[in-house]
């Protein structure tokens, strides 16, 4: 939730103006607010005191914005500064953006574009100071190289002991084999692996899943000049590409059997021969592979070989599916709508905090690509800042609301009680309220929320 209480300085030379915006804010529920009447005494206090935004007037007499500005950037680095100037003014605010100021507003001010603006940036603020804090509780957990793993968005204690573990096995040259559902996020734990064993050649993927055996022969250990209609040169196979790196096996489960015997023969020999070629080749490589599948059952059932599940479970990684790292979804799909906005060219696109919470009471059966593709799609249809309610009707929308989107708001609705015990109509009071909080106030989205109509809803609001 947003802190109300965070210090925030308003500087005009103007005492109604001022006013109008400290009653402003004191309305939206901000606490800590001081307020300078103009440049001079504006810079006096920020000699003494930090805060966490400074909205400022561009133009006053003494002590102008821009100065007051600079003296930010020294004194007080990364503070936000929301700039308010006249309308024929607009290019001068650019300019400032440019040396640091987060926001420019124009005059005459508008209380809701007001309001909206200073929330945005302190929610910013707030991410930002979560991302710092995650960075360090990696640092906090020993790590020795935390940017290793910097591609991997997490705050999940779960995947630090992830991250552990490959620091303690990524120096040596047995197989790593990362297990888990689709979506997951293999790829880039391999890649982790990878930049742990600070091998210094390249990191190679290549999905192996329902490629026949010789796709397979040719893809990994290349071919010779006529080894087969069409080969008229030589491939070196991908082997020798990662030679003094890693290759990444995706989909290893689905192999067929006469792959997964020349695979086991490279492991144990790291040699092979490329198709058509009577002499043997070495490869320095390190094999990491995934599957989406159960390989014990597999080998259970006669399906994968034994022999070879146990030399390339040597060292053994699960991918938790997103919906046990609830923590991440908000922190997952922030990183993901602000990649969507940089490539739309839209970066100044934002959303409520309420927003992320509804999507962490969905399931994602797609886990972390299904949570970037709507990410990516909301970015490209929402207004400058995505609602809640708009999430809602997204998931509505999409056919994802059915069995998995909970009737709770984000944060986890909880009752207590003492004496009576609530009644039905109580508690039906209580889910109203919730549905109707979550939904921005849109009664049409909060009935869609609790299963009704429309016009049961607007009785039981009116009742």
């Amino acid at each position: 939730m947003l802190k109300y209480d965070v210090p925030i300085l308003l500087v005009d030379d103007e005492e109604d103006i001022l006013f109008s915006y400290n009653f402003a804010l004191k309305s939206a529920g901000y606490k800590n607010i001081t307020a300078a009447s103009g440049g001079k005494k504006a810079m006096e206090i920020l000699g003494q005191r930090a805060f966490a935004l400074v909205v400022l007037d561009l133009y006053m007499p003494e002590v102008d914005g821009n100065d007051i500005l600079d003296f930010i950037s020294i004194r007080h680095p990364g503070t936000p500064v929301i700039i308010i100037t006249a309308a024929d003014d607009s290019q001068t605010a650019v300019n400032c953006l440019k040396k640091g100021a987060d926001d420019y507003i124009l005059k005459p001010v508008d209380s809701l574009r007001f309001i909206t603006t200073i929330k945005n940036i302190l929610e910013k603020e707030e991410l930002k100071r979560q991302v710092e804090s995650f960075a360090e509780a990696a640092e906090a957990s020993h790590l020795k190289c935390p940017v290793d793993f910097g591609s991997i968005v997490t705050k999940e204690s779960s995947m630090y002991a992830v991250f552990k573990y490959i620091e303690a096995v990524a120096g040596g040259m047995q197989p790593v084999l990362i297990c888990g559902e689709t979506g997951t996020g293999k790829e880039l734990m391999a890649e982790a692996v990878h930049k742990a064993s600070k091998r210094k050649g390249a990191f190679v993927p290549v999905n192996v899943a329902d490629v026949d055996d010789t796709v397979f022969s040719d893809t990994l250990f290349g071919h010779r000049k006529g080894a087969f209609t069409g080969a008229d040169k030589v491939r070196r196979g991908l082997l020798l590409e990662a030679s003094g790196g890693t290759i990444f096996l995706d989909e290893v489960g689905d192999i067929s059997e006469n792959s997964q015997i020349k695979l086991l023969r490279f492991i144990q020999e790291g040699t092979f021969r490329a198709m058509g070629s009577d002499t043997e080749d070495k490869a320095d490589v390190r094999i990491v592979l995934a599957t989406n599948a159960d390989l014990e059952k597999k080998v259970e059932d006669g399906r994968f070989r034994k022999d070879l599940y146990y030399r390339i479970a040597t060292h053994k990684i699960h991918m938790p599916p997103l919906r046990d790292r609830k923590g991440d979804i908000p922190l997952l799909f922030a990183h993901f709508y602000k990649l969507a906005g940089k490539e739309l060219g839209t970066p100044a696109k934002t959303f409520e905090k309420t927003a992320a919470g509804v999507l962490s009471s969905y399931t994602f059966p797609g886990n972390i690509r299904e949570l970037r593709s709507i990410a990516y799609d909301l970015a490209a249809i929402s207004g400058d800042m995505l609602t809640a309610g708009e999430v809602i009707a997204y998931l509505e929308s999409t056919g994802r609301s059915r069995g998995a989107v909970s009737t709770v708001s984000p944060g986890g609705t909880q009752f207590t009680y003492s004496g009576k015990f609530p009644s039905l109509k109580d508690m039906e009071d209580i889910l109203i309220s919730e549905a109707l909080k979550i939904s921005g106030g849109n009664q049409s989205k909060a009935a869609a929320l609790l299963g009704i109509s429309r016009q049961a809803m607007n009785k039981r609001v009116k009742g």
